[in-house]
């Protein structure tokens, strides 16, 4: 199932790993960090999702929304057969795979579009009908099964319908590439990159083809339309007396929309640029990219598979916040934890890679200093660099409570009205929290963020 001659597996990722160079073409160690991202990407995903069938499994818009995000879940393993220098043995199973994020794809974007049903701006009331709302979670599955399963047959192959799917294997600088296409895949050339060191390596390509282009570069329009929707829905339910959590759910709804029309948008327009500059958008044949082009093809391929992660978990966590927010206890604080830590440890691995390719051919070890001028001085700068990323993970993800942490802070806020809390007043919040089945470090973090609260407003 391998390719020959890599030898031990973990040493031929580090290799890889310190090659990495957009000058000469060099990125299989990029592909094979963005694969591995993926796969995090994914078990998030897949986490926030059960969360929130665990809170309510029986609430068509908690159905809907885990359906969603284990779609999404689905689509940020674009290049799974990247993971591992596979051989050509694999290309069957990547053809079966891609009808599946195809078919992902599709039904997120209808499901965007349908977020309406739950959160409906004033002219789209009948998408809130119990009959339409309670049946999302399953009818639209089935209706993109039927329309992907129609548009295969009509096209009489997979390969047909999304384009073809190749298997490239470069085994020595002296030998000629090793071309391997899935049948009826059209002809395409493919070349390696000539460098002594990179060899052996191999990779998957998948081509694209009209429809495949349209459901790729679909979502973020859809995202667009949904953001708009979104907005229309918090004015609504912010006017309206008793709505405060349908506008707080909406709000965050449309930030998850925004940002992913914003990000993942600006991405598409550099493989729309790639696409009439270079004819298609795959690592099919780098050697026939011109020099000073090279780098601006990598620059936007690899761009656009890097805002695919992103944009899944920025919205992974901004949908689990907007259902989640009333239903567990600090599931607010954890998701604003867990996205700021994401976001150091990302914009950290960025900074890393843009540093190393300024330092590459500068310095001997250009990957080895950039790790030691960018991760220095973040290690020493994390605790302000983190608090500043949490202020923006607050200002997305406001302080939520449930209705018993709610019950605890009137309670906490009746008793200390007068700025003393008796032994007798701590009795009966001791015994308020064990009834609404607070625990202990909860009942802390609630009483702090009272007091900071009442000192704000004093001040």
């Amino acid at each position: 199932m391998t390719m020959t001659d890599v030898g031990p597996i973990l040493p031929y990722y580090w290799d890889k790993f310190m090659e990495i160079n957009f000058q000469t073409g060099d990125t299989l160690g990029l592909t094979y960090i963005i694969c591995f991202l993926s796969i995090l990407t994914l078990l998030v995903l897949c986490f926030l999702a059960a969360l929130i069938l665990k809170a309510r499994s029986h609430a068509p818009e908690n159905r809907f929304m885990a359906i969603l995000l284990l779609a999404e879940g689905y689509r940020v393993m674009a290049s799974w057969y990247n993971t591992y220098p596979f051989s050509a043995e694999m290309l069957p199973a990547m053809e079966y795979y891609r009808v599946g994020w195809y078919f992902c794809s599709l039904l997120c974007l209808f499901m965007y579009l349908s977020t309406v049903s739950f959160y409906p701006p004033k002219r789209l009331d009948f998408m809130a009908k119990e009959k339409i709302r309670n049946n999302l979670w399953w009818a639209l599955p089935v209706l993109t099964g039927v329309i992907i399963a129609a548009l295969i047959a009509s096209s009489g192959s997979v390969v047909n319908a999304f384009g073809g799917n190749y298997h490239i294997e470069c085994t020595s600088i002296d030998e000629e590439v090793i071309l391997t296409a899935t049948p009826g895949s059209p002809p395409i050339e493919a070349g390696c990159v000539e460098t002594e060191e990179t060899f052996p390596y191999s990779w998957f390509v998948p081509g694209s083809s009209p429809a495949a282009k349209l459901l790729l570069l679909a979502p973020p329009l859809s995202a667009i339309l949904a953001a708009f929707f979104m907005h229309r829905a918090w004015n609504r339910f912010d006017e309206e007396d008793g709505m405060e959590n349908q506008a707080n759910e909406a709000r965050s709804l449309f930030i998850g929309f925004t940002g992913k029309a914003t990000i993942k948008g600006l991405l598409v327009l550099s493989i729309v640029y790639m696409t009439a500059r270079f004819g298609d958008f795959n690592l099919a044949d780098l050697a026939s990219i011109e020099g000073d082009l090279l780098p601006i093809y990598l620059y936007c391929l690899y761009g656009f598979m890097f805002s695919i992660l992103l944009t899944g978990m920025f919205e992974g966590f901004m949908f689990s916040y907007a259902i989640l927010r009333n239903d567990i206890l600090g599931i607010d604080e954890q998701l604003r934890r867990s996205m700021s830590w994401g976001v150091f440890v990302f914009s950290g691995a960025i900074c890393i890679l843009v540093v190393a390719e300024l330092l590459e051919g500068i310095i001997p070890y250009g990957g080895v200093a950039s790790a030691l001028v960018v991760g220095v001085p973040l290690t020493v700068m994390r605790k302000p660099i983190y608090n500043s990323i949490n202020h923006l993970a607050i200002i997305l993800m406001p302080e939520a409570f449930t209705k018993a942490e709610q019950s605890y802070l009137e309670a906490y806020s009746a008793v200390m009205d007068d700025g003393i809390l008796t032994e007798n007043e701590r009795k009966l919040l001791v015994l308020q929290a064990k009834n609404l089945d607070l625990d202990e470090a909860r009942v802390e973090f609630l009483e702090e963020w009272y007091n900071n609260q009442r000192s704000d407003e004093e001040e």
